[in-house]
């Protein structure tokens, strides 16, 4: 063992002479302890919350999405079809018909983006599984219904069962600007979804036929949606579609589509990961009072450390190692409290959010190597930064060349 780590460990555990020492080196390592849990459980708290959301927006967002260069519609193109089908990396495609309307429920008016599709879009996205009221259905008995966000339901007061239909406005070309002048289509609402709360209070789902005849665009579509087979590798899927295909389209996957979703989520963990390692940053000033003190509490042992030839650098090590310890003992303590609370919630479900229809029943958790690493390296730093500039300072005052 090296002589600097030997009497720096002998320092740390052995009683000194002023009893304050040892309790300041012990709030120390506490501090440092409930530094680091705090960091992994916060931050795997809001991955767990990042993937909740991430999974409920993804539900509903299309790994890749062809439109249309120019203009919102363009023409079924069955050679482009073709070429998707024969691509094995495509679960499944979809053609829709998405555009904004005004839809009007007794006195109560919302804009909305229709989405209109096929019958089996469903089975390809499982809009049924975010249904909390009615049922998925695009007809009923023959009869155009429209599915709503929860958001857009609770704004237009519409329910279920209603002699009252919703009315989807859209305007006319070749009308004027008065409200009997624009094109519209009574439907009957069936089911009520939520999923994300920009979701809800956005979408609504019709049959394709039904939002064509509202838009006035027979034959056409707004974009073909795609799901892969492997959704982590939607960016490189992009590059090499849109290499492939006709310039008059264009390529978007979900982070295009979703960009100021995911650009909020990245900047609210980092701006919690910046907000917690500040309050690391202060709590190290305990280290810094804890080594200061022995310094000057063994400022005879220094002496005598000199008397024997060694030199100011190795003494100056050995009060370096004394807050790397101190620092090393409370940042892996609490790494391991940490990941241990975590795991046992995200496995377990310990904690619960209690009565109420939540998407979930127990606060989400994910812990992710990668935050847990970079946790223990920037408490790490922490430590060494703190009690690497007063040591030398101290010691080079006491200690003469």
């Amino acid at each position: 063992m090296r002589l600097p780590v030997f009497i720096a460990r002998r320092y740390l555990f052995s009683k000194k002479k002023q009893n304050a020492i040892n309790i300041i080196s012990a709030i120390s390592v506490i501090g440092v302890t409930i530094g680091t849990t705090a960091l992994i459980v916060i931050l795997s708290v809001f991955n767990g919350i990042d993937s909740l959301l991430t999974e409920a927006t993804d539900s509903f967002t299309p790994d890749i999405t062809i439109a249309p260069a120019e203009g919102k519609f363009m023409e079924i193109d069955s050679s482009l079809l073709a070429q998707l089908d024969t691509t094995q990396d495509i679960l499944s495609r979809d053609l829709v018909v998405e555009e904004t309307s005004l839809v009007k429920f007794r006195d109560k008016f919302v804009p909305v983006t229709v989405k209109g599709v096929f019958p089996d879009y469903n089975t390809h996205n499982n809009i049924s599984a975010a249904i909390v009221n009615g049922r998925y259905s695009l007809s009923t008995d023959s009869l155009p219904t429209v599915v709503l966000g929860y958001n857009i339901a609770a704004e237009l007061k519409a329910r279920l069962g209603t002699q009252h239909p919703v009315i989807f406005y859209y305007p006319n070309r070749k009308g004027g600007t008065n409200l009997s002048s624009l094109r519209n289509e009574k439907l009957y609402p069936i089911g009520i979804f939520s999923s994300q709360q920009d979701i809800d209070g956005k979408y609504v789902f019709m049959s394709i036929e039904t939002a064509r005849k509202l838009f006035n665009i027979p034959g056409k579509i707004s974009k073909i949606e795609l799901k892969l087979t492997a959704p982590n590798s939607s960016e490189d899927f992009k590059a090499t579609l849109a290499a492939n295909i006709d310039s008059r389209y264009r390529v978007l996957d979900k982070y295009d589509l979703n960009h100021s979703f995911y650009a909020m989520m990245k900047s609210e963990k980092l701006a919690i990961f910046c907000i917690l390692l500040f309050v690391m940053l202060i709590a190290s000033f305990n280290i810094v009072g804890s080594v200061s003190m022995l310094i000057i509490d063994k400022k005879e042992d220094i002496g005598i450390y000199q008397a024997l030839g060694m030199s100011r650098d190795k003494i100056i090590s050995i009060f370096r190692v004394e807050g790397n310890l101190i620092t090393g003992i409370g940042a892996f303590a609490g790494l391991i409290i940490g990941t241990t609370i975590c795991l046992l919630q995200e496995h377990y479900g310990l904690l619960t959010l209690g009565e109420g229809s939540y998407i979930v029943s127990a606060y989400p958790v994910q812990v992710i190597p990668g935050d847990v690493f970079l946790s223990l390296v920037a408490v790490l730093l922490i430590g060494f930064i703190a009690s690497h500039f007063p040591v030398r300072f101290l010691v080079k005052k006491i200690v003469k060349p």
